[in-house]
């Protein structure tokens, strides 16, 4: 008979099993980067200053080291106090080129990525299949698309491309909807922002959400001739809402990905994609429209990934309450498990922004990593998160706060918004920027924990889309079997790296690699070694 621990024995025994947790260093003045987000302001006086932007890695220069991207806000006449002398400073997003030997350099300007826009999110995506990244970045006002020359500069051909509304853009995200092999674009719109509406709560400083009507959010279906053409409302996913986060996923495992779409203020959306061009927001029946005590929580953005390792996509969604973890337990249907998973005690008094599911610890367990920041006030500074994905005494998984094992990062306070994981220095695990408005953003290099072993897998689609964005990923090391899927934004407003991390633990080889590209090609590799970049091409057609 399979016996368990005592529960008040397995609670003491918790910190043990959290004692070797990743320690993140903050690298950020020796790594070169210096970005401190601007919001216009000295103080935060509306919820276009409050929202904040987000970041992300990739690799526009094609030399396999990654690239970071950082959203900025600027001035806006109207709407920002007007500075006590002289001219605004001219603020724009920044581009720091990775230099390959730990450190960066700022080539914002010669690499024409200098987006003078009030910015807000961002996503990389190679929409017009020719190798190299492509960049889109959202604002408040005309949205920009970033061409790829390919020699180490951007164009903005958003004009030429048709993807520059007018709305406010916040989370977007690249994916192959359509699975005809190259890349359309998402993009989540807020709310009808008026700078003269001033009635709200005293406490609060300036109105909320509630005070504002939602925006109908913007789908650009790919043309394969360097256009798209906008067709929200013939896919159905032209409703109205207060867009935040977005996030691609195929949670059902039917080929297709499906999108998740985080709302502030109101329910979710989940969109279920039915294979024929359209989607169907089934939120409500797959459980995730609310949370567990059927709250409308003004929730930040959602990230798929496969926390209990059963070979499908669970979600996590921080948000100004207590966060949410949906298992999915199959047949269209996500349970809420946020408490009894050991989320919910420790993220209770934050207001929770960017949230990404990393195994930092490369142990093979996905950990939590989350971003908090006051929604009102640059004052009420917040700790981050480092949940440790632990055994649960009662049997199965629960998170562990172990921030004070990773690093003295998570020691101190901030007011985060967006955040991304990359293994920047091709070390085999994943470190950590953080943006921080009113404050320098942060590098955190991950210093490895010793014993354990990874693998990094590039995609490149063939008859799928070049990125292998929509591709199913399966690993098999001993007894460890992982599934992970390449998907576009995540968390915040912001975008991981593109390359799959697998931590695989004391194994030093992968016995089998099986991937299911968009375009349904099943291919297995068997047999590789651990601790390597592993380069996988889809087999032609």
């Amino acid at each position: 008979m399979k016996r368990h621990l005592p529960l008040w024995l397995g609670i003491l025994l918790l910190p043990l099993a959290a004692a070797a947790q990743p320690q993140y260093r903050d690298v950020t003045a020796g790594a070169g980067i210096q970005f401190t987000h601007s919001f216009g302001d000295q103080h935060l006086s509306s919820i276009l200053e409050a929202t904040g932007s987000g970041c992300l890695f990739f690799d526009y220069d094609g030399d396999g080291f990654m690239d970071l991207y950082a959203v900025n806000g600027c001035y806006l006449p109207g709407i920002s106090e007007p500075p006590a002398s002289g001219a605004p400073p001219m603020l724009t997003d920044h581009l720091f080129r990775n230099q390959g030997d730990g450190t960066f350099a700022d080539v914002t300007a010669q690499a024409g990525a200098a987006d003078p826009g009030y910015g807000m999110g961002c996503a990389a995506g190679d929409y017009d299949n020719d190798g190299d990244q492509d960049l889109y970045v959202t604002n408040y006002g005309p949205n920009t698309l970033y061409r790829n020359n390919g020699k180490g500069a951007f164009a903005d051909i958003t004009k030429q491309a048709g993807v520059g509304d007018s709305l406010w853009g916040v989370g977007t995200t690249f994916f192959d909807y359509d699975r005809d092999g190259d890349l359309d674009l998402y993009v989540g719109n807020y709310l009808d922002f008026d700078p003269q509406y001033r009635l709200f709560y005293a406490a609060d400083d300036f109105p909320g959400p509630l005070a504002y009507p939602g925006q109908p959010d913007r789908l650009y279906r790919n043309n394969g001739d360097g256009t798209f053409a906008e067709v929200a409302k013939a896919a159905g996913v032209d409703q109205p809402g207060r867009a935040m986060g977005v996030v691609a996923g195929d949670y059902d495992n039917d080929g297709d990905q499906d999108l998740f779409v985080a709302n502030d203020a109101m329910e979710h959306y989940l969109y279920r994609n039915e294979g024929n061009g359209t989607f169907r927001d089934v939120a409500l029946s797959a459980g995730v429209a609310f949370s567990t005590n059927g709250d409308a929580s003004s929730s930040m953005g959602g990230d798929f990934g496969d926390f209990d390792r059963d070979g499908d996509l669970d979600l996590f969604v921080p948000d100004m309450g207590f966060n949410n973890l949906y298992l999915y337990e199959g047949q269209g249907y996500f349970q809420d498990r946020t408490a009894d998973l050991g989320i919910a005690e420790v993220s209770g008094q934050y207001v929770g922004w960017h949230g990404d599911f990393l195994d930092g610890d490369n142990d093979g367990d996905l950990d939590l990593f989350i971003a908090n920041g006051d929604a009102h006030r640059l004052e009420d500074t917040q700790q981050p998160l480092y949940l440790a994905n632990v055994p649960d005494p009662r049997g199965g998984r629960r998170f562990q706060d172990a921030g004070r094992a990773a690093g003295p990062y998570f020691a101190q306070r901030y007011v985060a918004r967006g955040g991304a994981a990359a293994d920047y220095d091709n070390d085999g695990d994943l470190d950590l920027f953080v943006l921080h408005i009113d404050q320098p953003s942060v590098l955190l290099r991950n210093e490895g924990t010793p014993g354990n072993h990874w693998l990094l897998v590039a995609l490149r689609g063939q008859q799928s889309n070049r990125d292998g964005l929509g591709a199913r990923v399966e690993v098999h090391a001993g007894d460890l079997v992982q599934t992970a899927e390449r998907n576009g934004a995540s968390g915040y407003l912001s975008q991981n790296e593109p390359r799959l991390h697998f931590g695989l633990g004391p194994y030093k080889q992968v016995d089998l690699l099986r991937i299911r590209w968009p375009s349904g090609k099943v291919q297995e590799l068997r047999d590789r070694p651990a601790d390597q970049v592993l380069a996988v091409e889809e087999p032609a057609p």
